[in-house]
């Protein structure tokens, strides 16, 4: 997702410099826990957010969901996430409404890949599935000590992009171990960066 967005901000010729400075950011700041990454490109009336943060920040852990309170709390941070137009807020006279979400995480690929399983153990109980499962089980031991993230891709639709001054980020409100975010917008006006915080969560970018 981050190579569809940088493609993005080429095709509006963001200047080299500003590049090497996101990039210094995102290498120096990789993996942080409490601190995310978020950038924002207008173009037209499309305007597309991409977060990547750690998934302790929204989740509270990063090891593969292993049992039914970790699927819930997956699944539940899962669907908030697809109503982002709670998460980020625009102006409200630039009239932006949520258009598409792309999601992506080892955790809620595994999410996913546990439903699955439970529907294939429950109509073969065949040895083979067995050794499947404990494959499985297997992949989750060795994941469970690594880094996971999640990456979010977030369209909006702007009936009057020229009204858009501001970007405010109510997510604080939803994940309190979020604790700051980098970001990094592109606009008409110009490009705009801030580290916004609970405290400061609003960007300006008239």
């Amino acid at each position: 997702m981050r190579r569809t967005l940088l493609a993005l901000s080429v095709a509006l010729s963001v200047s080299q410099s500003v590049l090497a400075e996101e990039h210094q950011h995102a290498s120096l700041g990789a993996h942080e826990h409490g601190v995310a990454s978020l950038n924002l490109v207008v173009d037209g009336s499309l305007v597309s957010l991409e977060l990547d943060s750690p998934a302790a920040n929204l989740v509270g852990f990063e090891h593969l969901p292993s049992n039914d309170e970790d699927r819930a709390t997956v699944a539940r941070v899962k669907a908030a996430l697809e109503q982002a137009d709670t998460l980020f807020s625009f102006t409200p006279a630039a009239g932006c409404t949520l258009q598409q979400v792309e999601l992506e995480s080892p955790l809620f690929a595994a999410h996913e890949d546990e439903d699955s399983d439970e529907h294939e153990h429950h109509d073969d109980h065949a040895s083979g599935e067995h050794e499947q499962h404990d494959d499985h089980d297997d992949h989750h031991d060795h994941e469970h000590g690594e880094h996971a993230d999640i990456e979010g891709r977030f369209d909006f639709n702007c009936s009057t992009p020229e009204r858009l001054e501001a970007l405010t980020l109510p997510l604080f409100n939803s994940f309190p171990a979020m604790q700051r975010i980098q970001v990094q917008a592109i606009t008409t006006s110009g490009q705009h960066g801030a580290v916004l915080t609970a405290d400061q969560p609003t960007l300006s970018l008239d």
